[in-house]
């Protein structure tokens, strides 16, 4: 069985229950790829490299190593190369390789300047909530902005008799269409959250979902032309809310496949049986239709007779002197239409595969 992500806690107020957190979702990819010399077919292996100069406790007595380590243990800070001549020549940048366990995070403060940080300190930093969620409110789920989400999480209850306060807040959640908000601390940082009951109720456990905090989000107004304040025409509106009605159904994400990866398999299993390379795929060119009307009626009769009829119906109900200047396209709409009640199956076909049969 996989090893959660995450061990602890849920409270809410005085009720609490414990819980195991696991990935919603597989970051593994089919292929992934190495890097490797053209000319020998071998990895590329890469090297953790300082341009600076050999640090002078490398070279010094054990005295004032110990000495130059304790201070800067104590300020956190690199040290610094001294301004006389003769060290700066001594430090002449020179690349050479750095050991994994001397690799560490600073912090640039001012130019070529940092501060120290251990890993030790980054793991003990106080953080409430590392064993404990605490769901501080519930909101419903509408009212959180889908760009707010992040990750999605499997949260399953431990064994026990807390797996009963577990259930009833599962199927109370589910009931009153309410989500938990609250913070978690896990892989290094702190996280927003929400808890919910699983969209399919037959799915076991409830769902957790790291969010966004408020200042990780910029402002849409920074990129904003100010066209979203044209007027929409009525009967254009008409059209546009027939032509989404009519592409409406269920969504299946199982419908959805990657076709990428399924092109890099092709490729690679080309090359590995010596094999001709798959040809690409030729991108098809939308028609390009300046009228707003005309394309969205000729996009109607992609779409079952009903929307060829909506669409004629659209037409007719125009004022004359607006029908006018759509001219012969109406008139094509309504011919489509009639065609179709008559049994035609022509107009069960695209548009564009009626023209060319013509």
């Amino acid at each position: 069985m996989a090893r959660p992500l995450w061990s602890g806690s849920i409270q809410i107020s005085l009720v609490g229950f414990a819980v195991e957190i696991y990935p919603a979702t597989n970051t593994a990819k089919p292929f992934s790829f190495h890097e490797v010399d053209r000319n020998t077919l071998t990895r590329v292996r890469r090297q953790s490299v300082s341009a600076g100069p050999v640090s002078s406790a490398e070279t010094e007595d054990d005295s004032s190593e110990d000495n130059a380590s304790g201070h800067r243990a104590a300020l956190h800070l690199a040290p610094q190369v001294e301004s006389n001549s003769a060290s700066r020549a001594a430090a002449e940048p020179t690349q050479h390789a750095v050991e994994r366990a001397d690799i560490v995070k600073g912090y640039e403060y001012e130019k070529d300047k940092y501060v120290i940080v251990e890993p030790t300190e980054l793991k003990n930093l106080r953080l409430a909530g590392k064993k404990t969620i605490e769901i501080s409110q519930f909101a419903k789920a509408a009212e959180i902005d889908p760009i707010l989400y992040e990750k999605p999480y499997f949260v399953m209850p431990k064994a026990g008799p807390q797996a009963t306060a577990f259930a009833v807040v599962r199927q109370s959640m589910r009931e009153s269409g309410m989500v938990g908000v609250g913070e978690i601390v896990f892989s290094g940082r702190q996280h927003l959250m929400t808890l919910a009951p699983p969209q399919d109720p037959q799915q076991p456990g409830m769902m957790l979902y790291t969010l966004r905090f408020a200042a990780e989000l910029r402002d849409a107004r920074e990129y904003s032309n100010n066209l979203e304040t044209v007027q929409a025409d009525a009967a254009q509106l008409k059209l546009a809310k027939q032509l989404i009605e009519a592409y409406t159904q269920p969504f299946e994400v199982q419908n959805f496949k990657d076709h990428y990866e399924e092109a890099l398999r092709e490729l690679i299993e080309a090359k590995m049986n010596n094999l001709p390379v798959p040809e690409p795929e030729v991108e098809k060119k939308s028609a390009k239709v300046v009228d707003l009307m005309e394309a969205l009626r000729q996009s109607l009769l992609r779409k079952p007779v009903q929307a060829a009829a909506d669409a004629t119906d659209v037409e007719q109900s125009k004022p004359a002197e607006k029908r006018s200047t759509v001219g012969a396209s109406g008139k094509n709409a309504s011919a489509a239409a009639s065609k179709s009640k008559s049994g035609n199956p022509a107009a069960q076909a695209p548009a564009g595969k009626k023209s060319r049969s013509a």
